[in-house]
């Protein structure tokens, strides 16, 4: 397993090991942890703002679908 140093000041240190120790956790594990959390399956941090960039005339309206090639439905 790969390391990684970091430095850190006093104060981020200490909330660190409190956090850790809350958790019942090494400090190691902890940030692990954190880092593998805030890495995976999260959308991009300014992912929110593209809601609303668009005005309604910026796509081309869609018009005469051709629907003869969809597979057939199932009937219930």
């Amino acid at each position: 397993m790969s390391q990684l140093t970091i430095y850190l000041d006093e104060e981020s240190l200490r909330k660190i090991e409190n956090a850790a120790a809350l958790e019942k956790s090494s400090v190691s594990k902890w940030v692990k942890n954190k880092l593998i959390q805030s890495l995976d399956n999260q959308w991009p941090a300014n992912y929110s703002s593209l809601f609303g960039s668009l005005a309604e005339n910026d796509l081309p309206p869609v018009s005469n679908l051709d629907f003869s090639q969809d597979a057939a439905r199932e009937s219930f």
